[in-house]
């Protein structure tokens, strides 16, 4: 036990004297997220810092597990895992120009010519993601992240999970505006289905501007999202609000897989 404690300390110096951080990027329930600069290779990578708490275990587990697991181009690649007694840091790759959220609210909408690559994107990253048998399960705006050549790079699967084929999952979890209907009910529910909502309600975001539920309330929030009570701002194309609409179909079995989205206009 000394020998190990030895060896946690010494991992932890090592961490310290190698990276400084510079600032917070953003902050979880129980995990935040840094800018630092690694001092011997002069780069910036984002440090996601993680408490050691036991009731977390399994889900720091897992999200270190997935992402070692994945590779590629528009998935933000994960770099170095540290572990010492208390905190667990996953060293990442930097995205310089921020989350996509940032840029929404900057713009107050995308442009229709902008937000088909940049949604193309972000289809290829969770395709990879479900042809793997993981499902993200926080697809948000929050978690798509730019690098220098305005690239898209899908983060934080601190909520996602893998599956096995056919496998149904049972538990709430996700971001309430980006929540598919059937999380709201008693049975279990098709983990790619509820990324797909998301996915739509991150395109009506990307290309109005603001949430299509809107409303002062958590609960008349869930109200709207069960009944799919919304409408697509008339300036959005034909064809973008077509794949919106089915995208959020409240039948999960309705909604279009990511290849079937993929062959859309």
């Amino acid at each position: 036990m000394e020998q190990a404690g030895e060896a946690c300390c010494s991992a932890e110096e090592t961490f310290t004297n190698d990276y400084k951080m510079m600032m917070t990027l953003g902050q979880g329930q129980f995990s935040e997220v840094k800018w630092a600069f690694h001092i011997p290779t002069v780069s910036c990578v984002a440090v996601k810092i993680l408490r050691n708490q036991k009731k977390y275990a399994s889900l720091i587990n897992s999200e270190i597990s997935v992402m070692k697991s994945l590779a590629h181009p528009n998935i933000i690649k994960l770099l170095h895992v540290v572990q010492t007694r208390e905190t667990t840091y996953l060293v990442m790759e930097h995205a310089s120009e921020g989350d996509l959220l940032h840029h929404v609210l900057e713009l107050g909408a995308l442009e229709e010519s902008k937000a088909p690559r940049l949604f193309t994107q972000i289809l290829h990253a969770v395709k990879y993601c479900h042809d793997n048998l993981i499902i993200h399960r926080d697809i948000k705006a929050n978690n798509i992240l730019l690098d220098h050549r305005g690239n898209v790079k899908l983060s934080d699967f601190g909520l996602s999970t893998k599956v096995i084929p056919g496998q149904k999952l049972g538990d709430f979890c996700g971001t309430l505006h980006y929540c598919a209907p059937e999380l709201f009910g008693k049975e279990a529910y098709d983990g790619h289905a509820t990324d797909i909502w998301s996915l739509g309600m991150l395109l009506f975001l990307m290309v109005a501007g603001h949430f299509p539920f809107n409303a002062y309330s958590s609960v008349r929030v869930i109200q709207q999202i069960l009944t799919a009570d919304f409408r697509v701002p008339s300036h959005v194309s034909v064809d973008i609000r077509d794949l919106i609409l089915k995208l959020l179909m409240i039948n999960p079995y309705r909604r279009p897989t990511i290849g079937q989205i993929m062959r859309f206009p």
